[in-house]
């Protein structure tokens, strides 16, 4: 994940604390100071990191979940964590990304974990020698350790996933057409371009109704959904009839699923009218969100897209729906 895009979700958390909403993700930890008791907090890591089974998770220090900002020391990074590190086995811990996030004069530090190496283990600090390593767990709130079930889920879906690179991607926000039964004035439209790798022989299947897509202006404490999702391959016209033909041999796709074969590319749309009238300042930055859920897995596929204005329309000209136009911006790690 861009550090752009773990500040722009620091601060989206901080903002729905501030007005009492209630952060509704398990793959986000909220701690006021720094935690003291190295061993426990880096059994907490680890367990966090096996049950988040692949996805990052992202801990924030100097945050109390009741008084919002506290504020943390970020030189203290470094020694905190170098205990931390000590407790895993084989000093394999989750690879850590860390950023400090000023906020009203004080900093939070944000702390991403990538977890693609689980399971993570740690060593016990035990002296009678009778319990030497452990794979913890977590369980709502609370650690246990790992029981065998756990580790079939923590390994079994890693496999099954599909992975999924952003080609492409753009936002377009549009006067609705007149005539139409629309619930607004306006219609926000999402076009991506999506490479998916699938890692098993089987046909991958995702349902449409089992898709969820969401987007934030920038500045904006809610979150809108997207409605119409459909999941297509590319597609050209023939010149008799002007008949639609598929341009991909790995992906089909009908009106309520698309079936993916070993690997292909295909195209991610969806759809929103608004009533909401755009400002005369259009924002500058939008935060895509998706989960995508495969018919073999509980566990859905999910990205986070930023796109960035890229045109605005500033014509009179009541022929031209088209008022702003956002684009998808790539990552460090995709350039």
């Amino acid at each position: 994940m861009k550090k752009q895009e773990i500040e722009f979700k620091v601060l989206d958390i901080i903002e729905r604390l501030e007005k009492g909403q209630p952060i509704e993700d398990d793959t986000v930890e909220l701690k006021s100071e720094w935690p003291k008791d190295h061993f426990r907090a880096a059994r907490r890591i680890a367990a966090h990191a096996n049950s988040a089974r692949g996805e990052p998770i992202l801990w924030l220090v100097g945050i109390d979940e009741k008084t919002g900002v506290v504020g943390a020391d970020f030189e203290e990074l470094s020694i905190w964590f170098a205990k931390i590190r000590s407790r895993f086995d084989q000093l394999l811990v989750p690879n850590l990304i860390s950023l400090s996030v000023p906020y009203n004069g004080k900093t939070v530090v944000a702390l991403l974990f990538e977890t693609d190496r689980a399971p993570f283990v740690i060593r016990s600090p035990d002296s009678n020698g009778i319990v030497t390593h452990e794979v913890p767990w977590r369980e709502a709130n609370s650690t246990r350790s790992a029981r065998r079930s756990d580790l079939i889920k923590l390994l079994y879906p890693i496999q099954k996933k599909p992975r999924i690179e952003i080609l492409d991607g753009k936002i377009e926000l549009q006067k609705a057409i007149a005539g139409f039964n629309q619930a607004g004035e306006f219609q926000w439209n999402l076009n991506m371009k999506l490479y998916f790798i699938t890692f098993s022989t089987d046909t991958v299947v995702i349902p449409f109704h089992r898709c969820e897509l969401v987007f934030r202006p920038e500045g904006r404490p809610d979150e809108k959904r997207f409605e119409n999702i459909r999941i297509t391959p590319p597609t050209s016209y023939s010149t008799r009839g002007l008949k639609e033909q598929s341009q991909s041999l790995t992906v089909n796709s009908t009106e309520h699923e698309v079936l993916i074969e070993t690997a292909g590319m295909a195209y991610l749309t969806g759809e929103i009218s608004s009533a909401e009238k755009p400002g005369p300042k259009l924002f500058e930055e939008i935060m895509v969100k998706a989960w995508l859920r495969p018919h073999n897995s509980e566990d859905p596929v999910n990205f986070d897209a930023v796109f960035k204005l890229h045109a605005r329309n500033r014509s009179e000209n009541e022929s031209d729906r088209t008022l702003g136009e956002w684009r998808y911006e790539k990552k460090e790690s995709e350039l």
